[in-house]
């Protein structure tokens, strides 16, 4: 289930991932307004009145006015025809500052670039919000692209080799509560999920410094993974190498891939001060 931002009758308390704040400095409206906002994603990239209020558990009146001025400052676009809404153009010029913000998106990009052109695959980048896996960047080569993958997409934690790395090398002693905010969706296990094996699975993962994925997320796709730290010895992201997994995981191909793949995530971690 996704968390959300409510607000309650009096407007001074404001409940955040299911923690309340209560402050009276808050400006509520403008918390609506990036609640709506936050409504759009890359999988309901357009809605109507009607369903952003569903989602948000508030009326449509109210809505419409927020929309219909985010709509006037450009951050929505109405589609006349259909009388859906969607993100305009003026939201990525605030989002773009956030994304270069990333120290290791600008440190990686170069890297991940370099990369794919050496195997000759698609490279990501990707990193943990919350529990999420969230992409930063993505170096595709045109003609290997079995699966779009968007920036700023996330993908299930535990059905991703990237996910998986970094859940990992977190701190030990929070996996169970990681692995219990988990959203385990049953269709992308190839058999019933259990947190002890789930556990072992992530120990493995760390003596050996990388993991595969083949298919969970969808058939005949994988993924190779590898984590990238910073100057405080944590991990603050992963890059994978993905494509078919005939391909990927070809006798002759694999131990090159994973080669190349653990240099380069050991060359953007040494950029941003790690040392083993």
């Amino acid at each position: 289930m996704n968390k959300m931002t409510k607000i309650s009758q009096d407007n001074k308390k404001i409940f955040t991932n299911d923690e309340e704040i209560n402050d009276n400095y808050v400006v509520s409206s403008l918390v609506r307004g990036l609640q709506i906002l936050s409504t759009f994603t890359v999988a309901r990239p357009s809605l109507k009145v009607s369903e952003i209020a569903e989602i948000n558990n508030l009326d449509q009146a109210t809505v419409f006015r927020f929309v219909y001025t985010l709509e006037k400052l450009g951050y929505l676009i109405r589609d006349e025809e259909t009388k859906r809404y969607r993100q305009g153009l003026r939201m990525l010029t605030i989002s773009l500052p956030a994304r270069e913000g990333i120290i290791v998106r600008q440190v990686a990009l170069p890297i991940i670039l370099e990369l794919a052109k050496i195997v000759n695959e698609t490279v990501r980048l990707a990193v943990l919000d919350g529990v999420d896996t969230v992409m930063v960047a993505v170096a595709e080569i045109p003609d290997r692209i079995y699966f779009r993958t968007n920036i700023g997409e996330r993908l299930p934690t535990f059905a991703t080799a990237l996910g998986k790395v970094l859940l990992a090398y977190q701190p030990i002693e929070t996996w169970e509560h990681l692995i219990s905010q988990l959203n385990i969706t049953q269709k992308f296990m190839q058999s019933e999920f259990s947190i002890d094996l789930f556990k072992k699975e992530l120990v493995q993962i760390r003596q050996q410094g990388f993991t595969l994925q083949n298919g969970e997320l969808i058939v005949g796709l994988g993924s190779i993974a590898a984590p990238v730290f910073d100057h405080r010895n944590s991990i603050v992201a992963a890059i994978d190498i993905s494509g078919l997994s005939s391909q990927l995981f070809n006798e002759e191909l694999l131990k090159n891939f994973t080669n190349e793949l653990i240099k380069s995530a050991n060359k953007i971690s040494g950029e941003l001060g790690y040392h083993q």
